[in-house]
């Protein structure tokens, strides 16, 4: 299956980087499945996507291993839908990426990075939804920046190690937002499917499914470059400097600052 993998440390855009790939009228993306990144469960599958256990019970008992079960689970999906390429974003993907590509040959993997810093700002408080018990909860989290800033750096190295596989591409958050067009013309290059330009118009329409934009309900919205440097009013300068202290390197090897002095008190 040339399925297309879109990943990256959660709060980076994801969802809404599917959302623009699921209006393409052969592009089909549900919520996430956490099919590879986490050990295998039903339940992170059944209540976002609204399917009955008894079903995916059934269809995981006729497959004979993950692949051949998440093989299933995208033809009927996009058998529904009436597309033909499946596009897979879970953000924790991204730790997987050796194995996902092994698996799926035709596959292509799309990592997408966002600046750190804005990155914690929205993990602090994340996830504000979690599935309990076969609900969908609503979750109040305070993470320290330090955390954050850890996962930030471990997700996003994890992507970097595939730089110049020839199935890999990275794509940045903020030239997604600051030039949709250029950007997406891009991706849909890669993947290669035609561009559509009608895949940037906003999707008003109400989700088909429970869990499509968990943790992100203003993911269909109009793209907007608005959260783009939160962290100069969000983030204290102690908050900055530990950053520095966890990710600042990254920071300054993707490009996004020339050094740290960024953090001493303010925005460079």
């Amino acid at each position: 299956m040339d399925a297309v993998f879109v990943a990256g440390c959660g709060r980076s855009g994801t969802t809404l980087f599917k959302e623009v790939m699921n209006r393409h009228s052969r592009c089909a993306s549900g919520p996430e499945t956490s099919l590879y990144g986490l050990p295998f469960s039903i339940d992170n599958i059944a209540v976002p996507w609204g399917i009955e256990r008894a079903h995916l019970e059934a269809m995981q008992r006729s497959s004979r291993n993950l692949i051949a079960f998440a093989d299933t689970f995208a033809k009927e999906f996009l058998a529904q839908e009436g597309k033909a390429r499946w596009i897979e974003k879970t953000p924790n993907t991204v730790r997987v990426i050796e194995k996902v590509l092994t698996w799926y040959p035709k596959g292509k993997f799309i990592h997408v990075i966002r600046d750190g810093r804005d990155v914690v700002c929205s993990l602090r408080h994340h996830p504000r939804e979690r599935v309990i018990n076969g609900k969908i909860v609503r979750m109040n989290p305070d993470n320290p920046v330090s955390k954050s800033a850890q996962r930030w750096l471990n997700d996003t190295m994890h992507g970097l190690a595939f730089r110049g596989h020839p199935r890999y591409m990275e794509i940045r958050y903020e030239d997604l937002v600051r030039d949709p067009e250029a950007g997406f013309r891009r991706v849909f290059e890669f993947i290669g499917e035609p561009f559509e330009p009608g895949v940037l118009d906003a999707d008003t329409a109400a989700p088909k499914r429970p869990g499509q934009n968990l943790n992100n309900a203003a993911a269909s919205s109009s793209i907007s470059s608005r959260s783009v440097g939160r962290w100069t009013k969000d983030l204290s300068p102690a908050e900055q400097q530990d950053f520095v202290n966890i990710a600042g390197e990254l920071l300054i090897t993707l490009g996004y600052e020339p050094n740290h002095d960024w953090a001493n008190g303010g925005a460079s």
